[in-house]
């Protein structure tokens, strides 16, 4: 087996914050990955220069991880689905937020509140885009952190048991975030009839929540979650791969 040669990067300078037997690690990993199909341990050595003990409890850790398939007959390792999946994941979620973001720095500027999309990860809940309001006080969820559901109003909104509005369904609200400090409102987002992909919101500080402005707010997300699939988006694609 010939391995796909990969890009030369330079050789990061010594740190005591690198850990260099990690990076082997992964250079063993990525060939794995860039290979046209199953390696041997005799390949990766040629390829790397590495000791062959040292390459061997590697695989034999990324075995152990789910990331590696071994096939003890040809003794042949390759990428697993897991690996795969992963990264169809980080696709799926730069798709979306690129799709949805234009939508929602239009609602944040209409609203003057910081609005955001949420996408479930594993049992909780993650801020894949935000958009702040032209207004010097704004509140936010840090993108990339991960939520307990039961702690944003964008679990919430995905919640079975989610309270209805007449006009536009299930929705989450959180008035006052104990922590925070924030008030929290989102819908689920996803075409008439299919599971939610993700939740879209708007998220401001609590002294700014009054509960006369939730309907104005439902319908204003209403509009976005319209506007992202008109004409059958196909930034957006299907929501089954959203997870």
């Amino acid at each position: 087996m010939t391995l796909r040669r990969r890009p030369s990067y330079p050789a990061p300078k010594r740190s005591a914050g690198v850990d260099r037997t990690l990076l082997k690690g992964l250079d063993v990993f990525e060939r794995v990955i860039a290979a046209d199909g199953p390696v041997q341990i005799a390949d990766l050595v040629r390829e790397t220069g590495l000791p062959k003990s040292n390459i061997h409890r590697t695989l034999s850790t990324l075995v152990a991880a789910g990331y590696v398939l071994h096939d003890p007959v040809e003794r042949r390792y390759s990428a697993s689905l897991k690996v795969a999946l992963l990264g169809q994941r980080v696709t799926t979620r730069t798709r979306y937020r690129e799709a949805l973001l234009p939508h929602l720095e239009d609602l944040a500027r209409r609203t003057e509140e910081t609005a955001s999309f949420a996408l479930p990860s594993g049992a909780g809940i993650v801020i894949i885009a935000n958009a702040l309001p032209p207004r010097s006080l704004a509140a936010i969820l840090p993108d990339s952190q991960t939520f307990a559901p039961e702690d944003t109003a964008f679990g919430l909104a995905l919640d079975p048991g989610a309270p209805r509005d007449p006009a536009h369904g299930a929705y989450g609200l959180i008035t006052d975030h104990p922590q925070r400090h924030t008030f929290e409102i989102a819908l689920p987002l996803s075409p008439d009839a299919n599971p939610a992909l993700g939740a879209i919101g708007l998220v401001g500080p609590a002294s700014r929540y009054g509960d006369e402005r939730l309907p104005p707010l439902l319908g204003a997300l209403a509009g976005l979650r319209a506007g992202a699939f008109a004409g059958n988006n196909p930034s957006l694609g299907s929501p089954e791969h959203a997870a």
